[in-house]
């Protein structure tokens, strides 16, 4: 990916010279832009070479996917793989555009208690039980969520299930003692 990156930066500055050159040929000798034009040209080739073809192609077309806004259940497929069948009805949703900048996915919906189980088994979880009355003090972390996303009123009994798979990824799933209505944060800084 670097190498892409590099490539198209050399050829943006490539073709900006070219646009400045033609705008001020009269005060560039015209010796320097044919050696810049023929250096320029042998460090994109040379890139290219280097490079290949094929490579930046598929670069370019997984940084133009990856940047494409995804669609809820593609999001909860990537999370916890394909789902028990008509079991997920996802109600909001909002994705992490750019890591970093963005500090997490938030989804609320609703699962069947098969999906739920599922789910439950399919990483080690640190369960919680909450009261409703706490909800400031387990909310806390979650600075940055989204006016929808309301754990707090899925009963006076909740359920935290999370994991953190290194110190920078994180991921927090609320659901009520007697309801399959989940919230999840999934945090990636």
């Amino acid at each position: 990916m670097i190498e892409t990156i590099l490539f198209l930066s050399l050829i943006f500055i490539y073709v900006s010279f070219l646009v400045f050159a033609f705008i001020k040929r009269d005060k560039i000798a015209t010796s320097k832009i044919i050696i810049f034009v023929i250096i320029g040209l042998v460090l994109i080739l040379s890139l290219l070479f280097f490079t290949g073809i094929n490579k930046i192609k598929s670069d370019i077309s997984r940084l133009v996917e990856n940047s494409s806004p995804k669609k809820a259940e593609e999001v909860y497929a990537l999370l916890f793989k394909k789902p028990v069948k008509n079991c997920v009805a996802i109600l909001n949703f909002k994705d992490q555009v750019i890591p970093k900048i963005d500090c997490c996915i938030w989804m609320e919906g609703n699962l069947c208690k098969e999906e739920l189980i599922r789910i439950i088994h399919s990483k080690k979880y640190t369960e919680t039980h909450l009261n409703k009355v706490d909800s400031s003090i387990f909310l806390a972390p979650f600075a940055n969520k989204p006016k929808w996303w309301t754990p707090q009123v899925l009963g006076d009994n909740i359920i935290k299930l999370s994991i953190e798979f290194n110190e920078y990824n994180k991921q927090t799933l609320f659901f009520g003692n007697d309801s399959s209505h989940v919230y999840l944060c999934d945090e990636a800084i």
